[in-house]
């Protein structure tokens, strides 16, 4: 549902909300004899609770102490909680979360979009995590069980490393938090530096399905990606994810094919290269005839966590010796 208010009004919107929230934080502090710590970006956090945290729906989350038990309703929400070192402490989780492995022997609350409601309820959790998928009306009945929800909306690689923070801010180890990114800014870095030193940038098309054919814009992370790495983006035209014609394809020759394999988000697995491999109105491809061709799983690719960076220090080779 779209927002109606105009510019001028969501700052007044959300700053009334925030000064709500800060007084209901003081007026907890009174009783409970602590005092309220407000994340904000580059911010250390220490040991005090409350705190609170501004999620992606701009919307304020309080705790009043680190939670227990914490629910995640999507696979990037579950591999970033893991990443922090959260394991012990997520309750359930998905039935699309299959990684790490020891995401699938958590408590299963139904599918992304396909939440049970009852049995996020049935697990008493402190804490939900959420993510772009999860129906409104999911996020809005959990609210409205007094559960606190953070929900994540990653878009780059530098907002997945503001949601490591911020939940780990939330959840207690922001010490955790700091360090994670410092390691996948580090890795940025190296793999930028080495992709800017390329004589040529090959223009790369990243692959999510072949029927249509669907494939990587610009301001995806699959974009942002291909960059770091030292290449072009061959559809970055668009924005977004979108739909390209075979015709279209034919005519952008990219110099190298970026491709999307597995199982994904329950779809049926495979490997789509074979497709462009056995076409022929792209056999005279240039990435085809010279088997410029770089498999990536689906799940790596496509999710909001810190596995983009793998993904990331696995291409950037393969990227500068095919360019």
């Amino acid at each position: 549902m779209k927002d109606t208010l105009h510019p001028g009004d969501h700052t007044a919107h959300y700053q009334g909300w925030y000064l709500r929230i800060l007084a209901l934080c003081l007026i907890l502090s009174i009783i409970f004899g602590t005092v309220p710590v407000l994340s904000e970006p580059g911010t250390p956090i220490g040991n005090e609770y409350p705190r609170t945290v501004l999620d992606d729906q701009h919307v304020l989350v309080t705790l009043l102490s680190p939670p227990q038990r914490i629910i995640s309703l999507a696979p990037s929400d579950t591999e970033m909680l893991f990443a922090l070192g959260l394991d012990e402490r997520i309750v359930g989780d998905t039935d699309y979360c299959n990684y790490p492995s020891e995401a699938a022997q958590k408590e299963k609350i139904g599918g992304f979009s396909t939440v049970s409601l009852e049995k996020v309820l049935a697990l008493n959790p402190d804490l939900v995590v959420a993510a772009d998928g999860n129906t409104p009306e999911t996020i809005d009945r959990i609210r409205s069980m007094g559960i606190p929800v953070y929900y994540a909306d990653a878009k780059s690689l530098s907002d997945v490393q503001k949601t490591l923070k911020n939940l780990g801010d939330l959840t207690g180890v922001s010490k955790q938090a700091e360090q994670l990114n410092k390691n996948l800014t580090a890795i940025a870095d190296t793999v930028h530096q080495e992709g800017e030193n390329l004589s040529h940038h090959p223009t790369v098309a990243h692959v999510i399905w072949n029927n249509p054919i669907y494939v990587s814009g610009s301001g995806t992370f699959q974009d942002e990606l291909i960059h770091l790495a030292g290449g072009v983006t061959a559809f970055g035209d668009a924005e977004g994810h979108h739909i390209v014609s075979v015709e279209e394809f034919v005519t952008s020759n990219p110099d190298i094919l970026l491709i999307n394999t597995g199982s994904g988000m329950g779809s049926e697995g495979g490997d789509l290269s074979s497709y462009f491999r056995s076409e022929p109105r792209l056999a005279n491809l240039k990435a085809v005839k010279e088997n410029h061709i770089i498999t990536v799983n689906t799940d790596v690719a496509d999710r909001a966590g810190p596995r983009l960076w793998d993904m990331l220090e696995e291409i950037a080779p393969k990227i500068r010796e095919m360019g």
